[in-house]
């Protein structure tokens, strides 16, 4: 595999690198019903005018196909943002992402930059891939188009890439839920932190969590009766679903529960649960 800096773009490419990403954001949400991502829907005529922008374009090549792509714009002259990674759903887990960012903050690095910075959806997955690969989560906020959050992750390419925590848990004051799988389904658990309280990191059986900033006692009940009227269970503090998570909308989309309520974290165990629960 190879991967490239593209100094021009003729049609033909730019077509190809559309075509991946599109399939590549139509296949890559950890659970299926999230909103359509909008690289998912992406065509020529945007690329070209992005690159014509100055943004840079870094294409992976396998066999002399296109199998992977990212962009870089160039937001100062000290920091550079993540746009448009995409890899061909045939050759995820090869390691063309990981290359196609290396390549990038390498580039980055030569120029001078000392922040690369992306911003990722959480209910999507992405945060997950990105810890793993260096990045670390500075900001949580909610997502300005669609009913979804969003994290700013941030790298400094000076540094040796090491995984971080993609897990950390909110430091109160606010409302948390943990999710965790159980069996025969999903458990949910709603409480109040204090501001004092940090609650550990996820577990083997963690699915993910949510937090509302700022939330009280009076919050509490809301979130606690819209998980039962979707049909959970209740018991010791916590709501059961019969049901893989990714069948619970709270889950899916936590601010179409409440919009104050942010996804904070999500583990890749949600897409095995949501596979075997089919």
């Amino acid at each position: 595999m190879h991967v490239n800096l593209i100094s021009s773009v003729p049609g033909k490419l730019a077509e190809s690198v559309s075509r991946v990403v599109r399939a590549a954001y139509s296949a890559g949400d950890l659970v299926p019903g999230l909103p359509t991502a909008d690289g998912a829907r992406v065509h020529t005529g945007e690329l070209l005018d992005d690159l014509a922008a100055g943004q840079l374009l870094w294409v992976a090549e396998l066999s002399g196909r296109v199998v992977g792509t990212v962009r870089a714009v160039r937001s100062s002259p000290q920091v550079w943002e993540v746009r448009r990674l995409a890899v061909s759903p045939s050759c995820r887990r090869t390691g063309a992402a990981r290359r196609l960012l290396r390549q990038l903050e390498a580039e980055a690095l030569a120029r001078g930059v000392s922040r690369v910075a992306l911003d990722a959806v959480v209910e999507r997955g992405n945060p997950a891939f990105y810890a793993r690969v260096g990045y670390r989560t500075v900001r949580h906020f909610p997502a300005g188009d669609k009913p979804l959050s969003e994290v700013r992750m941030e790298r400094d390419p000076r540094a040796e890439p090491t995984p971080v925590a993609h897990d950390a848990a909110p430091a109160g004051p606010g409302l948390l839920l943990d999710w965790r799988t159980a069996p025969g389904g999903t458990v949910c658990r709603p409480r109040l932190l204090s501001g004092d309280e940090v609650p550990a990191a996820g577990t083997v059986s963690s699915l993910g969590a949510d937090f509302w900033p700022s939330a009280g006692a009076a919050q509490l009940p809301l979130v606690h009766d819209t998980l039962v009227r979707e049909g959970g269970s209740t018991g010791d503090g916590e709501v059961f679903f019969d049901r893989p998570a990714s069948q619970v909308a709270a889950f899916r989309t936590p601010r179409q529960a409440h919009p104050e309520l942010l996804a904070w974290w999500r583990s890749p165990l949600a897409r095995h649960q949501a596979a075997i629960g089919r």
